[in-house]
C-alpha cells in the first residue's frame, strides 16, 4: 500500500501542530485539523472565553464527536491530505500514514509555555492543563472507540519529540512517504 496522507496523533503538546505546518510547507498539501475544528467552534460560541476550550470540549456530546470523526475520515480519504486527529484507529483500513507523537510532560508543558493560549500561566499550571487533557481524551477514546489512542500498535510511525529536532522529525516523515511504507515502529 502506498501512503496518500499524513494523519498525526499524539499527546497534547507534543508538536504536532509545528510539524504539521513545516509539512505543508514542504508539500503543500492541504491542512486539515480536528482540533482546529473544535477550537472554531468554541471560539464562535465562546467568543470572550467564557468557558475554556478545555470545558467546552469535555462537555461535547458523544454525538458530535462521532459525527466529526465521521466527516475527517471523508476527507482523510482524499489523496494528498496533513491531517490531525486524536483518534485515529478509524482510519487504519486506508492509504494513510499515522503517525503518533509523544513527548514527557515536562517537555511538553515548557514547550507551550508563553503560548497565547496559555494566557500567562506558569508551566507547572500547563503541566496539570495537559494532564487532564490527556486523561479525558484517553476516556472519550475509549467511550467512542474502545481502545487508548495513546497505544502504538494502531500507529505506522511513533516519535518522541522531545528527543528529536524538527529536522529530523521531518526527515523521518519524508523518508517514509517518498520510499513508500515502512514497518510499524513502536
Amino acid at each position: 500500500m502506498k501512503y496518500q496522507s499524513i494523519v498525526f496523533s499524539g499527546l497534547p503538546g507534543a508538536g504536532k501542530s509545528t510539524l504539521v505546518k513545516k509539512l505543508n510547507e514542504i508539500y503543500g498539501w492541504p491542512v486539515y485539523s480536528i482540533g482546529e475544528i473544535w477550537r472554531q467552534r468554541w471560539a464562535a460560541l465562546y467568543p470572550n472565553k467564557e468557558v475554556t476550550f478545555e470545558e467546552y470540549w469535555r462537555n461535547t456530546s458523544a454525538e458530535d464527536r462521532v459525527q466529526i470523526n465521521v466527516d475527517a475520515r471523508q476527507m482523510f480519504s482524499k489523496s494528498e491530505i496533513i491531517g490531525d486527529s486524536r483518534y485515529t484507529i478509524y482510519l487504519r483500513d486506508l492509504p494513510i500514514f499515522l503517525v503518533f507523537m509523544s513527548a514527557d510532560l515536562d517537555a511538553r508543558a515548557t514547550r507551550a509555555f508563553g503560548l497565547d493560549k496559555y494566557g500567562g500561566k506558569s508551566i507547572e499550571e500547563i503541566k496539570k492543563i495537559l494532564s487532564q487533557r490527556e486523561t479525558d481524551e484517553v476516556g472519550v477514546g475509549r467511550q467512542l472507540f474502545g481502545y487508548d489512542y495513546r497505544d502504538s500498535f494502531y500507529y505506522d510511525l511513533v516519535m518522541n519529540s522531545g528527543r528529536l529536532s524538527l529536522e529530523e522529525e521531518v526527515s523521518l516523515i519524508r523518508g517514509i512517504i517518498q520510499g513508500g511504507p515502512q514497518s510499524k515502529t513502536g
